[in-house]
């Protein structure tokens, strides 16, 4: 007897869930910290407590006051020093094999992210993944939307029940993303968030992508 599958789209979150990208953002995040004369975050765990969204309220954990230098400014020379080195980072851990997984399931997949529609498209590429989805979901720069808005607007388009949706990241917005639209959704504990923090919420847990196909 087959056995009858509980989804039929994927929505999955990038940074940090298919992108192993957190021990880069954290190396990066103490550079910054070390040129400003501030002291480094002892090591990865201390950067995941305090990574949050929105992420000016992330750099405010870490002691950024923003009066001697703005919060645009800090941002740009992070995703400057970001967009040198992501060609450096590796997929997370039975990524490929999770989105082989879904797709040979006939499940829908698409891709969520803030990051910039092109710069996005480009890092899937670079990862030889567009294959997997239906649809890249980049920030598109001339409309102040976020993740939130563009995941309702896909849904609605899409003819699929919330019900019927998973949503696969590893922040406490990308449950706050897929509470807003009815959808389960699923947290990668090893992204930019630590399992304590991720368990206050009515999420799955995944110790790993490994554990994705018996979601579905």
């Amino acid at each position: 007897m087959v056995k009858a599958r509980k989804f039929d789209l994927v929505i999955w979150d990038w940074n940090g869930t298919l992108l192993d990208d957190t021990a880069m953002c954290y190396q990066i995040a103490n550079e910054m910290r070390t040129e400003r004369g501030m002291a480094p975050m002892p090591d990865i765990d201390a950067y995941r407590s305090v990574f949050r969204f929105p992420v000016i309220e992330y750099y405010r954990n870490m002691g950024y006051t923003f009066e001697n230098e703005s919060y645009e400014a800090v941002s740009r020379a992070f995703v400057s020093a970001y967009a040198e080195r992501v060609p450096s980072c590796r997929l997370q851990p039975c990524a490929k094999d999770a989105l082989s997984a879904v797709l040979e399931l006939g499940v829908r997949q698409v891709l969520l992210s803030a990051t910039g529609q092109q710069r996005l498209e480009d890092q899937v590429a670079l990862f030889s993944l567009r294959p997997y989805f239906e649809r890249i979901i980049g920030n598109r720069n001339d409309l102040a939307h976020g993740k939130a808005d563009y995941a309702k607007e896909f849904l609605h388009k899409s003819g699929v029940a919330p019900e019927r949706a998973l949503f696969i990241g590893d922040t406490d917005h990308d449950f706050e993303i897929a509470d807003s639209i009815g959808c389960t959704c699923a947290l990668l504990v090893s992204g930019h968030q630590t399992r304590a923090h991720l368990s206050q919420f009515r999420a799955v847990l995944l110790g790993s992508l490994c554990e994705v196909p018996a979601l579905l």
